[in-house]
């Protein structure tokens, strides 16, 4: 229901004030289809599926993994450069999502082995949107890819989930409302500024500044929610800025710039 409604959402704003968006290269096709697919749709139904039948602490901690699947397809394809400040930002990233969740009292021997492997799949899933969208950015918009990717993940959820199910459930005009703010304020937006910040950072930079997440929601439940922040947490939060700092000590070239640069190469 969030990616269809922002999906919908986003098609007629495009369609009114950026038709350009919608071209592409026919070939290019399959490329988006995998984005929406196995790295939107996967990511979201395997991090679900683990906190289903785990817990959500445990969800996060396996998806935010993905730092190392990242590095290492970097390190093996060359296709970004892998240094110091890297691979010690992932490692501060990881400790302090661990310890910003309370990973002190993780167990990973009682795990159910289904929400296990559901884990790393979405931590697999969500490192290769990364990844996809390093390369499609090079090429195309943010709305672009932003429009695709929301589209090929609807068209892949109607086969689970199809419209006349909706239908039938009788949902109130209250409940579509609710449905339409949390699918603009948990997909629409955040996707949006997550893409355009693609445009500027690559893949290890965006996902280990991505571990920031939880640090955000344990800090909102406590603020807003009135749950408890502990030491430990704290820490793990601090750990966690310092790994984005870490990434800062090092430049290099963003999409944009390489797209510019392979133009230089190819003019004649």
């Amino acid at each position: 229901m969030r990616m269809s409604l922002s999906a919908i959402a986003l098609a007629l704003v495009l369609a009114i004030f950026r038709r350009d968006a919608f071209k592409i290269n026919l070939r290019d096709l399959h490329r988006f289809v995998l984005l929406g697919i196995c790295g939107m749709a996967g990511s979201n139904f395997f991090y679900y599926y683990t906190i289903k039948v785990t817990t959500v602490a445990t969800a996060i901690l396996l998806q935010y993994m993905a730092p190392i699947v990242v590095l290492g397809y970097a390190a093996i394809t060359r296709d970004e450069e892998l240094n110091f400040a890297k691979i010690a930002a992932c490692i501060i990233s990881l400790a302090g999502c661990f310890l910003a969740v309370g990973g002190i009292h993780f167990d990973i021997a009682s795990i159910d082995r289904l929400g296990l492997l559901s884990g790393l799949g979405a931590a697999v899933c969500w490192s290769f949107t990364n990844i996809s969208l390093r390369h499609l950015l090079r090429k195309y918009s943010v709305w672009t890819v932003l429009i695709y990717a929301f589209l090929a993940a609807t068209l892949f959820w109607q086969f689970f989930n199809p419209p006349w199910k909706i239908v039938e459930a009788h949902y109130s005009a209250n409940t579509w409302g609710v449905f339409f703010v949390f699918a603009m304020v948990s997909v629409a937006i955040p996707q949006a500024l997550y893409f355009s910040g693609m445009r500027f950072l690559t893949p290890s930079r965006a996902i280990i500044t991505a571990s920031f997440e939880p640090v955000v929601a344990i800090l909102t439940a406590f603020l807003f929610v009135g749950e408890s922040l502990t030491l430990v947490q704290s820490c793990g939060a601090a750990l966690v800025i310092v790994a984005i700092g870490v990434l800062q000590t090092k430049k290099e070239p963003t999409s944009e710039q390489s797209a510019a640069a392979g133009a230089e190469i190819a003019a004649p």
